[in-house]
Formats: structure tokens, C-alpha cells, sequence
């Protein structure tokens, strides 16, 4: 009886409360979100407009809709609203997610981007990444090649200015974790905090910068199923003209006859060829076998009553190679649900689960070696003897690209993630509410691989060579991550809603654990306030201490703070007459200015490493440390012509210092014949402006929007070392080299000087590299001492993109919609290394010329030929293939990310709301000058191709 008289007395407290939501002109508003206020129970408006929701006592109700101001409206003393809500194209209260908190975006200071969602979940993304392309001022993405199972390319934010991983931490719905786990089609929104002042509250994993998703959850009152499917075929867009094996022969003569050499080929065998009667194999085209598809479907049902809200989301996405071995497929479900255990205690509760499947050769299990070996086989290499025996491959130093496919064994990969997110909170009071966070996520994987015995034989019959068999297994090392947050939250309207004040306090715990028995623990303390004066005058504050297990005893903590003004212009009152015609409807100056950290490397770091030997490998560091950056932010957000044109403007700088480099070497004290240490070096500067643009408009029955975005970055070292007069030279990689004024991922290399003719100049010229010939580079002579050498290279520029620019242009008529983005680079400079470059495979050892490209042979230097763009073709070592200028060239670019179009039908019988397909074009054009084949990728010797995808997709939603 204790029990069941409280709930019968709540139960009588119920009451329901109705009414129509409508528009100035009085047409009903489907799809409102109506809310209780310091909960979140609430329902939707149905296609009339109309709403019923259950009310326990007097509570304010919160009516929202993009595109219209929201309105709060008291339930006391009645049972009937009805709600005229005004339009708004920048709603001004919109709720943004800013990290533990939300804050209306009228009370912003700090530099904070939203990701338009229609243009990620209207299109065919594989992973997440792909959808960063040109969508968000500042942000880039460079994708080299659309391998299975990959990750795309690396996000950077606002430069990279670290020797560690330059990503960006993503938080999903509170959670650390990475982008390519979720599906796009799982997303709700995308926060993308880029300055100091929003990404301070992250402390020491902000300095790249945040991304901040929540994903999509279920309902009050509103069951609904949504399906998305689509199907996709893939054509390589990057693929290599190599020579015929013609070409081929002349050119192998031609190099080998200059440096004095025999030749190989007799005019016999090129005539030969010419008539069609000698081999002549394009690899390439070999082992790409079928063409490239794919598919994904996706699948969520959500609703929710008076006890809480749920939704189901199940994705399955299978790409194919262009191979059977090739491929992946991804299976995800993710379950959300909001547990209303009382009118003010709310449990939200999320699980989710994905498996990822890699298939590849195991020859290649990095998915990129089959091409290569195509790349390196020459078009006069057959692929099988004339034999009768049946597929009697030819090996060519124990290589056959295609004996790879059939006979070399398959590798396969499964990577499993699984986590538990577990978020009570509790409403004090309308405006004071407390919140816990504890998470929990596994990462494992596994791999397998196996190879039956394979025997080759010559032309005769005779075994010449065994692949053995070979079978095999192994897991992984797996990752376990255990997160504990305490957060209270206050929000409260002030001097009768002139003011409001955002109040957020925390402490946070992680731990992350390895079977191989690395572990590190990370501790946070954090405060947070926004206050909006007036609503005219904004500030915003945040401080944050961080402990790190990672670094050294007396190094643990750091303290991040941060501040950000701005001022809403627009609610001055000598503004009132722009306002009021519509001229001006929002007008913002913003600043900030805060410290931000980076401990994104391995533990133990700072401690001693010593061998079996017992020599000492790594010198410990007592005063191993936090890399640190500081950052200032001023921006300016405008819209005009009556909420039409939004423009917004940033200018930021980056100055970064106590760099973090995890293998600096240090003089060998030792027996040891290398020696490192981990150590604080260097100071690195970003700055950079932003631009970005969107004008929406509506001529008849015709909704139209354009836009476009215009950024840039630029990046040097100002202290290389401990003093601004040290360099820094990179072991690992001769073609860098760090000193003040240069870029941190320099080109570092020599000069050229045209191509020497002739012998005899060959012969007058002291400065030269050892094995010069005619139509070989000539190098400038830097510091004149006769000599060529590190002391004369120089900087030849950086690999950064500049002017990153996009646009996009949506139109909708009736039940028709078309969308168009084209994103590009005004300005790169890319490395042509390797075989899109040289014209030999420079292994190091042999340097055999294999596939030379038609371009290179069609450019190079020959006698008759002597103000050429290439050096001559060559074979074995070669002066040439060193970093000069003249292996650099224009990478700029424009590429059409997406073109769709697409038709909706409204409803279908009585259950099915809307079905939409779309046929859609993904990297389908690019316009370049770049001289190698993938701007966005740098030169080499072989990669799984970048794509263009072409798809047909459908979208429906049933409730």
C-alpha cells in the first residue's frame, strides 16, 4: 500500500494538454517538437498541426521547429495552446551543442561550426570522413584512394602544428572514439569547435580541435520506421597510362644504350612488336578482374511513450574490390533509449555494437601491394609460359600479380568494437539539474590468413618453384576504455529575461588498458560560464585541469583556460531601424583567446628503455610534458536581406610550443649504437582567415539556396630546437628538415638549374652529383663551393592545400530536388615521387625500369629533345632521383563531390509517409593540372585507385 498510493495520487495529478501549431499565415506546421520544459518527455504536431501531451502538474512547454523562433508557453490554468510560431532561416535559438552543455546560438562567443546534415545523409558515404569534404570553413580532407575497409584520409583543423597525430578529438554522444565507427546514417547532428574558447573545455586533447556528434534518438508519442538503401557502382579515376611494350622497348635501349650498357631488345623484337606479334600485357588492367560495387542499407525504428523514448538503428554496408579476395562489409546496431524513471530523473542509456570484416591478399594485406607489383612488371613480361599445361605462370623474380590472386592465399580481418554509455540526470529544479556519465568500450580484432601449396613449372613442364602452404592466425592487441563523469549544469533567465547565465561544472576520469599491458589514466576538473548580458553583450569562460599518466611524476597536470567575448550589434538600439526593414537581422563581433593541450602519444615516453644487452636504447626525461598551444579567434557572423544571406567571418592564430618528439635522437653515451629520448621541443605557428557564405531564397514554387566557403592556412616553425638559430634534422626522413620561417612538412631539396646537353658541359661542371650524364638534372651550386650537397638544398615549399574552397547550389521544385558541391584547392604543391614519377622502380637495388608512364615518355629529355619537363630515362642509380624542384608540380584542383537528383513521394497508403530516390554522382569530375594522377595524394609507386561513384538510392519512412 506505500507503494501503490503515491502512484495512484501522481497518476491523478496527470492531465492533457492540446492545441494547433500554425504559421503567420495560419497554415498548420507538421513535425513541431513540443517539450515539456526541465524534462524530456514531449511529442510532435501531426500533418495537421495539432498536438496532445500528458502534463503532471503546471509546466512550461517548449515549441521547436527549424526555420521558426521557438516559443515557451506556461500550461497553468488551461488545457488548450495554440501556438502562431514566427519564420526565422537562422534560428537564433537553435540549441548548440557546445560540449557537456547547450547553449542557445545567440549566446555564443566562441568559434563553433554545424555540419548541414542534409548534405551527409542525402548522399552515399561509406565513412564518416568523406562527409568533411567541403562542407566546414577550416576543416580539410585528404583522400588519397577508396580502399575497402580504410580510413579515407586524416581531418585536419585550422593546420597541423604537431609531430604526433594532427586529428581531431571526436566525442560521440559523450563518448571518445573515432570516426569511421559510425554510420552516417546513425548522426543527428555534427559540432565542430574550433577555437580555444570551445574546445578548452577538452583541455589537453583540444588543440586539433573537436568534433562533437549526437546521434539520432526516438520520440515521444511518435513511432516511425526509416529505411535507406542504395547501391553503388565504382569506376577508378586515377589510373596510370603506361607505355606499350613498344615504348617500352625503345625506351629500355634508349637508357641502357646512353649509359653504355648492352641492350636488350633487338630492332628484330621491336618490329616485332609493332606489328602486333610480341607480348604486350597492361598489368594494370589484368588484375583489376570485375568492376567495383557496393551497397548499404540501413534501418531505424523509434518511438517512445510516457516511460521513455527508444530508437533501433542496424546498418550493413559491403564494399567490393576489384578482385573476389577484395573487399569489406560492415555490420552496426545501435540502440537508444530515454528512461523516464520520474518527472525529473531521466536515464539515457545507449548501446552500440559494430563488426568490421577486411578481405585482401595475403600477398597485399595492406590492400595497396597487388598494384604495386602491377606497376613494377614490365608489358613484355607474359604472364603465362605457351605450354599445355593449364595457367603455367611465369614468375619474374618470384612475382606474378596475377598467380597473387589465385594462388597466393587470402587475408582476412575482423575488427569488433562494443559500448555501453550510461547518462542518468536529474532536474533539481527547472533550472539545476545533475548528471553522471559512465562508459565503457571494448576494441578487438583478429586476423586470419591461408595459403594452399602452389607449384610452378616452366615452359617444358619442369618445377621451377613452390608456393607452400600456409595457414595462420592471430589476434590482436585489444583496447578497453572505462570513463566516469560528474557534471552539474544551472541555466536561468535573469532581470526578467534580459539576461541569461550557463553554468557547467565537472570531473572526469578515463583509464585505458591494452592486453599487452599498457595502461595510462587520465584525471579532469572543468568549469564552464556563459552569460548573456542584455543579450547584447556575450562572455564566455572556461578553465580546465588535466592529469596525465602519460608524462612525467612532476609533469602530470595541466591547467587550460580560455575566454571569448561578442557583441550582438544588432540589438544595439541605434540599430533598430536596420532590424526592423530587414536590411540587418543578426550582426556579431566575436573574440577569444585561451590555452589548449595535446597528449596524444604513447605512454611511457618519459622512461628509460634498456635492450636484453642492457644497453640503454632510450634516455629517460624527468620533465616530459604537455605540448602546448595558445589560441586567438575573431570573427564576425552577419545576416541580411531578411534572413537570406548568412556570411561569417574568422581570423585565428595557432602558436604551439613544447612540441612533443618521441624519438629524439641524442648522442650515443652508450654502447647502444642509437640513442633517443623523448623531449619538448620547438615552437610551430598556424594562422589563417575564413570565409563563408549562403544565400536562400524562394521564386514561385522554386526553394533555392547557394553557398560557398573560401579558407587558407598558413604554417612555419619558429624555433626549431631550444634557440631560434637551431635546425632540426629528421633521421627518418632526409627530404625534411626543420628551421625557423619554414613549414613543418617542408620540401627540403635542390634547387635545379635546367638539364645538362652534352658531354663536354658534363665535363666543365665541378658542382655535380657522382654518375652525371647528359639530360641529367642540374643542380644550383647554393653556396658555390663546387661542391653539391646538404648544404645546398633549400626549401622548395610545403604539401599543405591553400585556398580551399567550395561551393555548393540546392534547388527544389514540387516533388523534385537537386543538389550540387564542388570542392577544391586554389593552391598545392605535390611531390611527383616514385613511379608516377621516375621512370624506374628505385628499390635501391636494382632500379629496373618498369611501366614508365606515356606522359614521362612523351616529356622527357632526348638529344632532339632538349628543353624537356623530365630528365632522361635511366636505369640503376641516378642523380635524378633525388627531391628537387623539378619532381614538384601544381596539385591545385576542382572536383564535383556530388551531384543528385532526386524525386519524393509524399505518401503511399495510409503508413508510408515519404519515399525518395535519388541517383547520385560522387567525385565524378575533376579539373587539374597536376602531373601526377591523384591531387589530393602525392606521388608513388602504386595505390588501390581513388573512385568515382555512381549510385541509386531510396529513402522511405513509415509510420
Amino acid at each position: 500500500m506505500l507503494i501503490v498510493l503515491p502512484v495512484w495520487s501522481l497518476m491523478a495529478q496527470q492531465r492533457t494538454v492540446s492545441g494547433k501549431v500554425t504559421d503567420e499565415t495560419g497554415e498548420p506546421i507538421p513535425s513541431v517538437l513540443v517539450l515539456i520544459k526541465g524534462s524530456t518527455a514531449g511529442t510532435t504536431t501531426d500533418l495537421d498541426g495539432t498536438y496532445s501531451i500528458s502534463v503532471s502538474g503546471d509546466v512550461t512547454l517548449i515549441f521547436n521547429m527549424i526555420g521558426f523562433k521557438g516559443q515557451e508557453i506556461s500550461t497553468k490554468g488551461t488545457n488548450s495552446i495554440d501556438v502562431t510560431l514566427q519564420e526565422s532561416s537562422v534560428d537564433l535559438n537553435e540549441v548548440v551543442v557546445v560540449g557537456f552543455s547547450e547553449v542557445e546560438r545567440q549566446h555564443l562567443a566562441s568559434s563553433v561550426e554545424q555540419l548541414d546534415m542534409d548534405l551527409v545523409k542525402s548522399r552515399p558515404i561509406f565513412k564518416l570522413e568523406e562527409a568533411f569534404s567541403g562542407t566546414i570553413p577550416g576543416v580539410t580532407l585528404m583522400q588519397g584512394n577508396n580502399l575497402p575497409g580504410s580510413v579515407p584520409g586524416s581531418i585536419s583543423i585550422r593546420g597541423i602544428s604537431t609531430l604526433q597525430n594532427a586529428g581531431p578529438l571526436v566525442i560521440i554522444d559523450g563518448m571518445e572514439q573515432s570516426l569511421t565507427d559510425i554510420d552516417p546514417n546513425q548522426v543527428k547532428n555534427i559540432t565542430v569547435l574550433k577555437d580555444a574558447a570551445s574546445a578548452a573545455l577538452y583541455g589537453s586533447r583540444g588543440a586539433n580541435g573537436v568534433i562533437i556528434i549526437e546521434t539520432d534518438r526516438g520520440t515521444t508519442g511518435q513511432f516511425k520506421v526509416n529505411l535507406h538503401s542504395w547501391g553503388a557502382l565504382h569506376n577508378p579515376i586515377d589510373l596510370p597510362n603506361f607505355v606499350g611494350a613498344t615504348d617500352y622497348m625503345k625506351l629500355n635501349n634508349e637508357a641502357r644504350g646512353h649509359q653504355g650498357q648492352s641492350l636488350l631488345f633487338s630492332d628484330e623484337d621491336i618490329a616485332a612488336s609493332e606489328s602486333g606479334n610480341y607480348t604486350n600485357v597492361n598489368w594494370l588492367d589484368e588484375v583489376m578482374q570485375r568492376q567495383s560495387y557496393s551497397h548499404n542499407t540501413s534501418a531505424s525504428i523509434s518511438g517512445g511513450g510516457g516511460v521513455g523514448t527508444f530508437n533501433l538503428m542496424l546498418g550493413y554496408i559491403d564494399e567490393n574490390g576489384m578482385n573476389e579476395l577484395e573487399g569489406s562489409n560492415k555490420f552496426s546496431a545501435r540502440f537508444n533509449t530515454n528512461i523516464n524513471i520520474a518527472d525529473k530523473f531521466v536515464l539515457l542509456a545507449d548501446f552500440y555494437a559494430h563488426r568490421l570484416q577486411v578481405d585482401r591478399l595475403q600477398a597485399n594485406n595492406d590492400g595497396h601491394g597487388l598494384y604495386q607489383l602491377a606497376w613494377r612488371m614490365n608489358p613484355t613480361q607474359p604472364i603465362f609460359y605457351d605450354s599445355d599445361l593449364e595457367d603455367n605462370y611465369i614468375l619474374h623474380n618470384n612475382i606474378n600479380p596475377l598467380a597473387s590472386i589465385n594462388h597466393g592465399g587470402s587475408w582476412n580481418a575482423l575488427h569488433d568494437r562494443s559500448t555501453i554509455n550510461l547518462r542518468p540526470k536529474y532536474f533539481i529544479n527547472k533550472n539545476l539539474s545533475v548528471e553522471g556519465n559512465v562508459s565503457y568500450m571494448i576494441n578487438k580484432s583478429a586476423n586470419k590468413y591461408k595459403r594452399l601449396t602452389y607449384k610452378f613449372f616452366d615452359g617444358d613442364g619442369k618445377p621451377v618453384n613452390i608456393w607452400s602452404n600456409s595457414v595462420g592466425a592471430s589476434q590482436g592487441v585489444s583496447q578497453s576504455q572505462v570513463t566516469a563523469r560528474a557534471l552539474i549544469n544551472y541555466e536561468k533567465e535573469l532581470r526578467e529575461g534580459k539576461d541569461k547565465i550557463y553554468l557547467l561544472g565537472g570531473v572526469e576520469i578515463m583509464n585505458n588498458t591494452y592486453t599487452d599491458y599498457r595502461e595510462f589514466s587520465k584525471s579532469s576538473f572543468f568549469a564552464k560560464l556563459n552569460y548573456s548580458y542584455d543579450n547584447r553583450y556575450l562572455i564566455e569562460a572556461t578553465a580546465r585541469g588535466d592529469g596525465s599518466s602519460k608524462f612525467a611524476p612532476n609533469n602530470r597536470w595541466g591547467f587550460f583556460p580560455s575566454g571569448a567575448f561578442a557583441w550582438n550589434i544588432h540589438n544595439e538600439s541605434f540599430m533598430s531601424g536596420l532590424v526592423s526593414s530587414g536590411m540587418i537581422n543578426n550582426l556579431k563581433f566575436r573574440a577569444s583567446y585561451g590555452l589548449i593541450g595535446n597528449e596524444n602519444v604513447d605512454p611511457y615516453l618519459w622512461q628509460e628503455v634498456v635492450n636484453t644487452w642492457g644497453w640503454t636504447m632510450r634516455v629517460p626525461n624527468p620533465n616530459f610534458s604537455w605540448e602546448k598551444q595558445r589560441q586567438s579567434n575573431f570573427g564576425l557572423d552577419l545576416t541580411t536581406f531578411k534572413n537570406k544571406l548568412n556570411f561569417t567571418a574568422e581570423y585565428y592564430h595557432k602558436f604551439s610550443y613544447d612540441l612533443i618528439y618521441s624519438n629524439f635522437p641524442v648522442p650515443p653515451l652508450t654502447g647502444s649504437y642509437y640513442l633517443t629520448s623523448s623531449v619538448n621541443i620547438g615552437e610551430v605557428e598556424n594562422k589563417g582567415w575564413e570565409f563563408s557564405a549562403n544565400y536562400s531564397d524562394k521564386v514561385g514554387e522554386v526553394d533555392y539556396s547557394v553557398g560557398g566557403i573560401l579558407f587558407d592556412n598558413q604554417n612555419r616553425v619558429l624555433k626549431a630546437g631550444y634557440n631560434r638559430s637551431d635546425t632540426l634534422i629528421f633521421k627518418d626522413n632526409q627530404d625534411k628538415i626543420w628551421y625557423e620561417g619554414i613549414a613543418i612538412d617542408n620540401y627540403f631539396g635542390y634547387q635545379s638549374d635546367g638539364l645538362f646537353q652534352t658531354w663536354e658541359e658534363v665535363d666543365a661542371t665541378d658542382a655535380k652529383l657522382p654518375n652525371t650524364y647528359p639530360g641529367d638534372i642540374k643542380y644550383t651550386d647554393r653556396n658555390g663551393d663546387g661542391v653539391i650537397n646538404d648544404e645546398d638544398k633549400v626549401n622548395l615549399g610545403d604539401p599543405f592545400p591553400h585556398m580551399n574552397y567550395s561551393i555548393n547550389f540546392n534547388l527544389r521544385f514540387r516533388r523534385w530536388d537537386f543538389n550540387f558541391l564542388g570542392q577544391g584547392v586554389g593552391k598545392r604543391l605535390g611531390r611527383l615521387n616514385g613511379q608516377e614519377g621516375y621512370p624506374v622502380l628505385m628499390d635501391g637495388v636494382n632500379n629496373n625500369l618498369g611501366a614508365p608512364r606515356e606522359y614521362y615518355m612523351n616529356n622527357r629529355w632526348t638529344p632532339d629533345n632538349p628543353n624537356s619537363r623530365f630528365p632522361r630515362v635511366w636505369t640503376g642509380t641516378s642523380p635524378n632521383a633525388v627531391l628537387s624542384d623539378v619532381w614538384l608540380s601544381n596539385a591545385a584542383f576542382f572536383r564535383v563531390k556530388m551531384l543528385q537528383l532526386g524525386y519524393t513521394i509524399p505518401k503511399i497508403g495510409r503508413n508510408i509517409k515519404s519515399v525518395r530516390i535519388y541517383f547520385n554522382a560522387q567525385d565524378a569530375i575533376t579539373i587539374t593540372k597536376w602531373e601526377g594522377l591523384e591531387p589530393e595524394r602525392d606521388g608513388g609507386n602504386g595505390n588501390y585507385p581513388r573512385m568515382a561513384t555512381f549510385s541509386l538510392g531510396v529513402k522511405a519512412t513509415i509510420n
